[in-house]
């Protein structure tokens, strides 16, 4: 069992909702434009293929809708409403906390993994792309602040 959904929510918890709604809004946004135009053009990403291991960026565009755009979707709507689901008592019970508190420390993992290997394929974009970079790297690492935080923690600890 969760704290009680009719509590005030913590503002952290607050904050760490809406950055995973401005995540998820991106992810979705630029994933769905990627796969519409794998090539790139439309996001004026082509000449990054150049050096990519990929040949166009479908995969990325389906990396982007499912983890940038679903995972913070479904921790953000499981952080606001607290529901639980047997199928997530594995993680429920492997962290002590609610399972949208582990996917939300697995997103800000994510997001930081992800810049750093695109560093290392890629080196520091030029650009909009590099601003990006910086942004996507810090989202990470903020959302990795908030969920350490004592207050979110609390709020999603699970009751014996």
């Amino acid at each position: 069992m969760t704290r009680n959904i009719k509590e005030p929510k913590p503002k952290a918890l607050k904050t760490l909702i809406a950055t995973e709604g401005i995540i998820a809004f991106m992810g979705f946004a630029s994933g769905f434009v990627l796969l519409f135009s794998p090539s790139g053009k439309v996001m004026g990403v082509s000449h990054l293929l150049k050096n990519a291991p990929v040949g166009d960026f479908t995969l990325v565009g389906l990396f982007f809708v499912a983890f940038y755009g679903v995972l913070p979707a479904l921790a953000a709507y499981g952080l606001w409403t607290q529901k639980r689901w047997r199928w997530t008592d594995v993680l429920n019970e492997w962290t002590g906390q609610h399972w949208a508190w582990t996917a939300s420390a697995a997103l800000g993992i994510i997001l930081i993994i992800w810049i750093a290997v695109e560093v290392i394929l890629l080196g520091f974009l030029d650009g909009i792309g590099g601003v990006l970079q910086v942004v996507m790297a810090g989202l990470g690492l903020f959302v990795l602040a908030l969920v350490m935080l004592p207050s979110v923690r609390s709020s999603t600890k699970l009751e014996a």
